[in-house]
């Protein structure tokens, strides 16, 4: 399918660095650190956003906003927009032609070339004038050819070695961020941008070296996900909202496929496999609606609130009452033991006949306020300022962050003994990743989607993240 594309980039958008995208097959605007384009290939459309902007499409008089990722057909007399977030505000006031933005405007159409054929004259004195204009014409579409391909090789061969110059670039840089990440995040994610702009910089039109281009997009992409960069462009291994829609869910704990579910709103138990994407529902209580949490311990799953254990079953909850302690700030299990995070007297506790018995040895105390524990043998504590603090057989054990984060809030500690690492969120919607030896692994932001829970799939090494939006996103450990 044709398209008639008109440019509207105004001047401020110009001094902004936006510039028109224009390759084959895909069509867009982009200013070194944002994209938003369209490809289009046999009739269909689909979008990439990176940053702000967005893409609408106006057919029958009907206008609609299309997300990034979002893939469709279109059709003859359908328009496409391509807008950066000042033009996008300028076309909601109604603005078609004069943008101070960025804006592309795109008419499809199903336009075909006209041929014409001439008769044959049979006239021998025309004839030869035919010949000899045929034969003027074919050694100047040779001439022209041989131009033309002489110039394509010599754009390909300075196409060719501008990406080989990008690439030892990228792998400098790479190794830099490598060399920082572990002391500094903040600066690796700096220098990930920066390669992100040299890649940007690179225009070409041949379809393989596009597909070069491409691959180093994605590859800088990946890791400024792990550093920090906003993004929410994670594989999707469950979305929730196929149980019941609007992210109803607050927290799961996970062994080999199957996530245990648990909705305080609902007062509801799910059980999901992720690997065969099926569920069921494990059970309905109103005593759920008060739970704190959800845990693994053996075989077992169990949730509790401020005093209470509850062990899951089909379609019962087993209740134990917890003398003594009515503050839980958390909870973990370790061979058929349970150990309490005692928010009364900030002590780590060891339940034995329903009472909780203190743990660390005496003159060991919790360095801070803590907001979460995990146990992989030992025990790791998380404190509220977003320090992990290791403790063994009641004392307590030397462990230095490679990079202490500067946040609000930090809860929900996972680890168990086959992973090496730490995960935790801080401030509602990142993830920190630590390995045990101390050095920081990653840094997930989700930007403005809240985070409810985490859990750790052993099976693939992952990080998996309930959201609010009712998915579950998978976060690979690098």
């Amino acid at each position: 399918m044709k398209y008639r594309l008109t440019r509207l980039i105004g001047e401020k958008a110009r001094e902004n660095g936006w510039n028109e995208i224009n390759q084959k097959n895909r069509l867009g605007l982009e200013n070194g650190l944002e994209i938003i384009e369209v490809e289009i290939n046999r009739g269909k459309i689909r979008i990439k956003i990176k940053g702000e902007g967005s893409v609408l499409i106006k057919r029958n008089n009907l206008v609609a906003r299309l997300k990034d990722g979002s893939t469709g057909q279109i059709k003859e007399s359908d328009e496409i927009w391509i807008l950066d977030k000042k033009a996008d505000e300028e076309y909601k006031l109604g603005e078609r032609e004069n943008f101070e933005g960025a804006a592309i405007k795109l008419e499809m159409t199903n336009n075909k070339k006209d041929i014409f054929i001439k008769e044959k004259n049979r006239s021998l004195q025309k004839s030869h004038k035919s010949i000899n204009l045929i034969l003027g014409l074919v050694v100047l579409g040779l001439l022209i050819a041989g131009t033309f391909l002489g110039y394509h090789k010599r754009i390909q061969n300075e196409n060719k070695n501008k990406i080989e110059t990008a690439k030892e670039e990228i792998n400098k840089i790479e190794a830099e961020i490598e060399s920082v990440r572990s002391i500094n995040i903040d600066t690796a994610l700096e220098l990930a941008q920066k390669a992100e702009l040299i890649i940007s910089q690179i225009k070409v039109t041949d379809k393989k070296q596009i597909d070069e281009v491409e691959a180093m997009k994605t590859k800088i992409e990946e890791i400024k996900k792990s550093l920090g960069a906003e993004s929410i462009d994670y594989e999707v291994a469950y979305d929730t909202n196929l149980i019941v829609e609007g992210g109803k869910f607050k927290g799961m704990t996970i062994r080999g496929d199957l996530a245990y579910l648990w909705s305080s709103e609902l007062g509801q138990i799910n059980r999901v496999d992720i690997k065969n994407q099926s569920t069921e529902k494990v059970v309905s209580d109103e005593r759920i609606k008060l739970w704190l949490g959800i845990f693994n311990n053996g075989d077992g799953r169990y949730g509790f609130d401020q005093n209470k254990i509850y062990e899951i079953k089909i379609n019962s909850l087993i209740e134990t009452e917890i003398k003594e302690i009515k503050n839980i700030g958390d909870i973990g299990g370790w061979n058929g033991l349970f150990y309490v995070l005692n928010n009364d007297n900030q002590k780590i506790e060891k339940l034995s006949n329903k009472n909780g018995i203190v743990w660390l040895k005496e003159g060991v105390s919790l360095m801070e306020e803590t907001t979460g524990m995990a146990i992989d043998g030992d025990i790791w504590v998380l404190g509220k300022s977003g320090r992990i603090y290791h403790y063994s057989r009641g004392e307590e054990k030397k462990y230095e962050m490679s990079f202490v984060p500067s946040l609000t809030t930090s809860r929900a500690l996972e680890t168990n003994a086959e992973v090496d690492f730490l995960a935790y969120i801080a401030d509602n919607n990142t993830v920190y990743i630590y390995h045990k030896d101390g050095r920081i692994l990653g840094k997930n932001y989700f930007g403005k989607t809240i985070i409810n829970d985490i859990a750790i799939d052993n099976q693939n090494r992952d990080v998996l993240v309930l959201a609010a939006d009712g998915k579950i996103y998978r976060i690979k450990i690098k």
